[in-house]
C-alpha cells in the first residue's frame, strides 16, 4: 500500500539543485505543460504574474519575452528561488504556501504540478486566492503510483475533486480540461515504466533533448479532453 507524506523543504533543494533543472527545462511534459499554461494566459489580461511554486523560473523564463508584464515567483525552496532569480529578471521570495499569504501580487497567477505536493492543499488556496486575481492551474490526475510517490505526490485529482477545491476556497472556476490521451497516457506513461530509474531527471545531453522533442510534438495531438493532466483557470472572489 502506497503511503503518501508531504516532503521536508531538504527534499526539494535537493531535487532542484541535482535532478529536475534539466527535466523541467526539456522534458515533453513540462513543454507541454507551459504551452497549455500560455494558452490559458491568453484568455485574460494581465500586467503582472505570480508563480506560485515557481521552482528554477522556466516558465517565467519564457514569459520575459513580454517586456510590459512584471514577472515574479515564490516557492518552498530556497535552491529553487536560487536558481529562478539568476534565471529571471523580477522579484522572487522563499514562501510556504500553505502557512503564509505571499507578500507580493500580481493579476495573474501560475501554480503548477504544486498543489499535488502539499498536505494542506486547502490554505495553499486560500492563501493564493489573496494574493493573485486569476489563477491557472495544472496538476496530475490518474492513480498515485509509486513513481510519483518518489517526486513527492501526496494526492492526484479529478475534474470534479480540482473544481471543489477551487471553488470552496475562494475562486470560481472559468475553464477546466484534462489531456495526455493517447500520447501522455497511456504512450509516455509506458515509456516511463519500462526506462531505468532517474531516465527523466538529471541532465538532459544531445540525445535525451531529441527524443524529448519527439515525444513533445506527439503531445500536440492529444487534442481531447481526456487524459492525467488536469489545467484549469480560475478567478478570485476576492479581486472582483
Amino acid at each position: 500500500m502506497i503511503q503518501t507524506a508531504a516532503k521536508p523543504a531538504e527534499f526539494y533543494d535537493r531535487e532542484w539543485s541535482d535532478h529536475w533543472h534539466d527535466m523541467k527545462v526539456y522534458s515533453p511534459v513540462a513543454r507541454h505543460t507551459r504551452k497549455l499554461i500560455r494558452g490559458f494566459l491568453n484568455r485574460i489580461e494581465f500586467s503582472s504574474l505570480l508563480d506560485i511554486g515557481c521552482g528554477s523560473g522556466e516558465l517565467l523564463k519564457e514569459l520575459s519575452l513580454s517586456p510590459e508584464i512584471a514577472l515574479s515567483g515564490v516557492d518552498f525552496s530556497p535552491a529553487a528561488i536560487g536558481q529562478a532569480s539568476r534565471n529571471v529578471d523580477g522579484e522572487f521570495d522563499v514562501v510556504d504556501i500553505e502557512k503564509e499569504r505571499p507578500s507580493l501580487k500580481a493579476d495573474a497567477g501560475v501554480c503548477s504540478e504544486v498543489l499535488e505536493h502539499l498536505t494542506d492543499d486547502e490554505s495553499a488556496v486560500k492563501n493564493m486566492a489573496n494574493s493573485v486575481k486569476h489563477l491557472v492551474v495544472t496538476v496530475p490526475a490518474g492513480p498515485l503510483t509509486e513513481a510519483s510517490l518518489a517526486m513527492g505526490h501526496v494526492r492526484h485529482y479529478t475534474k470534479t475533486s480540482l473544481r471543489e477545491k477551487l471553488e470552496s476556497n475562494g475562486f470560481d472556476v472559468i475553464a477546466l480540461r484534462a489531456w495526455g490521451t493517447p500520447f501522455h497516457d497511456p504512450l509516455y506513461a509506458w515509456l516511463r515504466s519500462k526506462s531505468p530509474e532517474g531516465a527523466t531527471t538529471g541532465t538532459y545531453g544531445l540525445g535525451k533533448r531529441l527524443v524529448s522533442s519527439f515525444l513533445y510534438s506527439l503531445f500536440h495531438l492529444n487534442i481531447f479532453d481526456h487524459g492525467h493532466k488536469l489545467v484549469a483557470l480560475a478567478q478570485s472572489r476576492s479581486h472582483r
